[in-house]
């Protein structure tokens, strides 16, 4: 039986109940309404609307306990017992209600696994990636360096200024790879000097390491902006232009940044091999679940005509 099916058969019950006492009592109303007859009347009111009251409780009990369940569900624990479904006497409305939520919490428990599975596949990724530059870069360097100071001792004159100059270089190229690495950590640019200006390093950077051209379409002024807003633009340009560069093999890259009435638009577009049917990776689920810590929206689609790659990101202001 439905929960509208209950209430209304415990108030046609009390109605029926109520027109049954009419019937079969004494009592009467007189033309002129007297002082018992109003007190009567109120008094049967009253019992009317008390009975009404405990039956509809008792009809209303079950979502009542649900209601209770849901208060004290905690999805950050990783696991929640069953919610009581169907049973006897229980309203269907109040079972299936119990089913959507005790599967409402299976998909944000599921959903908190996957979450944590990959920010911590990305974590170790960052940190391979560290110690793959710090290998290639600076340690070898130091290396070479410590090589070069083994025999500058039995050196003088001219040879020993050459090996202090070769030195001197060396330390000097060490400093920049751990530059580099800083600023791939934190881009010194974007706490300096901005979101536009860390954009057209960025823009810039790429262009110089691997040749793709990236055309800057970036709006001249931008509105105030909180640093968590600026930082998940940046993130989120920066991963899809290393996408670009690893997958798309495109000739030219477009790098937009407008303010729409009340929202900042980022747009990555190339002219690439698109992303296709392909699942999406870990990187655009990083993309997205920046966007959503910003109350942000991303689309990743195909680009115009149909040809390339569109990383769209809008972050409202």
């Amino acid at each position: 039986m439905s929960l509208l099916q209950r209430v209304v058969l415990v108030d046609a019950a009390l109605v029926f109940l109520a027109v049954a006492l009419l019937v079969v009592s004494p009592a009467t109303v007189s033309r002129s309404t007297t002082t018992a007859e109003v007190a009567i009347l109120l008094l049967g009111a009253t019992a009317l609307l008390t009975l009404t009251t405990v039956m509809t409780r008792r009809a209303l009990a079950p979502l009542r306990l649900l209601a209770e369940l849901m208060g004290r569900a905690d999805p950050a624990s990783g696991t929640h017992a069953p919610v009581p479904g169907a049973g006897p006497g229980t309203a269907r409305e109040v079972a299936d209600l119990a089913a959507a939520f005790d599967a409402m919490l299976t998909r944000l428990e599921d959903e908190r696994r996957r979450a944590t599975r990959l920010a911590i596949d990305a974590q170790e990724a960052e940190r391979a990636r560290l110690a793959r530059e710090l290998h290639d870069e600076v340690a070898q360097l130091l290396t070479a360096m410590t090589l070069q100071l083994q025999g500058a001792e039995r050196l003088d004159g001219p040879a020993l200024e050459a090996r202090v100059t070769a030195l001197r270089e060396a330390a000097h190229g060490g400093s920049d790879a751990v530059r580099e690495i800083m600023r791939g950590l934190r881009p010194e640019a974007l706490e300096d000097f901005g979101l536009r200006a860390a954009l057209v390093a960025l823009a810039s950077g790429v262009t110089e390491r691997t040749g793709v051209p990236v055309r800057r379409a970036l709006a001249a002024q931008l509105p105030p902006l909180t640093p968590e807003v600026e930082l998940v633009v940046y993130r989120v340009a920066q991963e899809a232009l290393a996408n670009v560069v690893r997958h798309a093999d495109a000739a030219t890259v477009d790098l937009v940044l407008a303010v729409d009435p009340g929202r900042l638009v980022l747009e990555v577009r190339d002219d690439g091999r698109g992303v296709g049917d392909a699942p999406a990776g870990s990187g655009r689920q990083g993309m997205r679940e920046r966007a959503l810590l910003v109350g942000g929206r991303l689309a990743v689609g195909r680009g115009p005509q149909g040809v390339g790659t569109t990383v769209r990101l809008e972050v409202p202001r």
